[in-house]
């Protein structure tokens, strides 16, 4: 792998600011001297503001798009589902979604935090001179799965990328309206995918609600989009970036309807990728 003096020389630096600069950097090994020689005041700024050195390019997603189809890629991905439309990402005159095409969807580069909910409902009878409630059952459910995680964007093509991810999510709630072809149409079923096949394979579902925080703390990026002959005209993301996603479980009546409690029990129901997706 060659030598990246931005993300090597970044991890001694940040420890360079938190500390004092005679024990940040100690020794005589190179990237010593160099980050003592090099840290002024506009290296302190990128490194708080946590970008890389020298214009180096990060490698965030430098191998998405060549572990995107591995069948062993556990990241937690949100896509469309198979065989969906040529509309959002899939719209090959799409050019604000295109940086989406080569890892299928929104693809978390940091690991988020995911809770699921799941409930069994009992109605309740009280009898007449008694001490306990009766239950009997209703059903089960799994409830609103709610993600919640971050992006980063420290060169062009990472803004690029994390204005992708904010407009598909923007879209990906919404109906066909008004001039739309498929008008009167639901929101488009989403699949999610994470943590290997026996957690989240390719479940379908709906994007129920989701959270953008843009922080004031944090500098600004330009999103390379289109020619901007002035500031008033160009686009603009926060280097960090939160968001929270509520997302729904969906099925069929037809994939209901076939589910089995000893086939899930067993590990036979978790779906696949190109089919009709996974139970949870």
């Amino acid at each position: 792998m060659p030598f990246s003096l931005g993300s090597k020389f970044k991890r001694k630096a940040q420890q360079f600011v938190s500390n004092a600069a005679g024990n940040a950097l100690p020794g005589n090994d190179p990237l010593s001297k160099i980050g003592r020689s090099v840290l002024d005041a506009s290296g302190n700024r990128l490194i708080q503001a946590g970008l890389d050195f020298a214009g180096a390019k990060s490698d965030l997603f430098r191998d998405v798009a060549a572990t995107v189809f591995r069948d062993n890629d556990i990241r937690v991905r949100l896509s469309m589902s198979p065989g969906s439309g040529a509309f959002l990402y899939k719209d090959p005159q799409n050019k604000v979604l295109q940086p989406l095409v080569d890892t299928n969807g929104v693809l978390f580069p940091y690991t988020p935090t995911i809770s699921v909910s799941h409930s069994a409902g009992y109605t309740g009878t009280q009898p007449t001179h008694s001490n306990y409630i009766q239950h009997s059952y209703n059903s089960s459910a799994v409830d609103t799965i709610s993600i919640d995680g971050y992006f980063t964007a420290n060169t062009s093509d990472e803004a690029r990328y994390v204005f992708a991810v904010l407009h598909f999510l923007r879209s990906a709630y919404k109906m066909f309206f008004g001039t739309d072809g498929l008008r009167g149409t639901p929101p488009p079923v989403l699949r999610l995918s994470g943590y290997g096949p026996y957690n989240y394979n390719s479940m379908p579902v709906v994007l129920t609600n989701f959270t953008e925080i843009m922080p004031a703390d944090r500098d600004l990026i330009e999103v390379p989009l289109a020619a901007a002959p002035d500031a008033a005209t160009k686009t603009m993301i926060p280097t960090f970036l939160p968001l929270t996603l509520s997302l729904m479980p969906i099925y069929s009546k037809r994939q209901i309807g076939n589910f089995s409690l000893e086939k899930f029990a067993r590990g036979d129901l978790i779906g696949s990728p190109n089919g009709p997706g996974g139970f949870i």
